[in-house]
């Protein structure tokens, strides 16, 4: 059986990043695998922490993630807001819109070296809204804002969130903005909640954030695991080769930042035997 690396080679790679919880570690392993083995996708796509990391690898910036992450604290993106403020949401977000404002290696879509797409979810419509040009910072900061983790963000009249809750795995957005040959998705699963019980504030707060992400998840999993199949029978029904990579990278989360390098080395190596094998 001939590898995945040798099927990719003089092929048109598209690569659609799925969101994932703190998952910007592990999809910036999987992308440096791809790199390492000489793999240079033309397209990316990302839902949330796929987002946040297709932007920076479409506009030539994977190289500035790692010693980001390395040095990230929570102090960095922490900005709690009024408690019962409006529109809802544990943090406003103003710390990470500047981060991503200070770190992304581009301004705008149209600046990427690789054709880009992300998704966020309109709420007022309840349905995937594709960004594909203009200013990226804002919409990066859209498809990351987790429901009751971060406020919505206001844009163009519209409150938008989280790109995951209507589109885990953004890869028909991709194929309506790009033409590639083949696509890599990088799946992250949703994580359970079978680990210890917390101690302290921080980690109650750290497992209220869990059970809230993963009580959405639960009650989107079934619709979205729908929608991503067909997608990919849609993929494959115009002639684009559809390949799936699954990580299991260990948990990182607000309170565990500590733990980021290591799912980021984890799933390098896991995408690189994936690759190889």
């Amino acid at each position: 059986m001939p590898r995945l690396l040798d099927d990719l080679r003089g092929r048109r790679v598209g690569v659609a990043l799925s969101s994932a919880f703190f998952g910007f570690y592990a999809h910036t392993g999987f992308l440096r695998a791809l790199r390492a083995r000489g793999v240079e996708p033309v397209a990316y796509s990302g839902s949330s922490a796929g987002a946040l990391v297709a932007a920076f690898a479409a506009g030539g910036g994977l190289d500035r993630l790692p010693p980001l992450f390395a040095h990230l604290q929570r102090s960095d993106f922490w900005d709690p807001s009024l408690p019962f403020g409006r529109p809802p949401g544990l943090l406003r977000g103003d710390r990470f819109r500047a981060l991503l404002a200070t770190h992304l290696p581009v301004d705008r879509f149209e600046h990427c070296a690789h054709k880009l797409v992300t998704v966020a979810t309109d709420l007022s419509r309840g349905a995937r809204h594709t960004d594909f040009s203009g200013p990226l910072a804002p919409a990066v900061h859209a498809s990351c804002a987790l429901p009751l983790l971060f406020r919505p963000v206001r844009r163009d009249g519209a409150l938008h969130a989280d790109g995951g809750i209507v589109d885990k795995v953004p890869l028909t957005a991709l194929l309506e903005h790009a033409e590639v040959d083949a696509v890599l998705v990088h799946f992250i699963p949703s994580a359970g909640l079978a680990r210890p019980l917390p101690r302290g504030p921080w980690g109650l707060l750290d497992r209220l954030l869990d059970v809230a992400r993963d009580d959405v998840d639960r009650l989107l999993d079934v619709a979205r695991d729908d929608g991503w199949r067909h997608q990919v029978d849609l993929a494959r029904a115009r002639g684009v080769e559809v390949h799936v990579i699954t990580s299991h990278p260990p948990r990182v989360t607000p309170f565990t930042l500590r733990r980021g390098l290591l799912a980021m080395g984890a799933t390098e190596a896991e995408a690189g035997r994936a690759l190889d094998g």
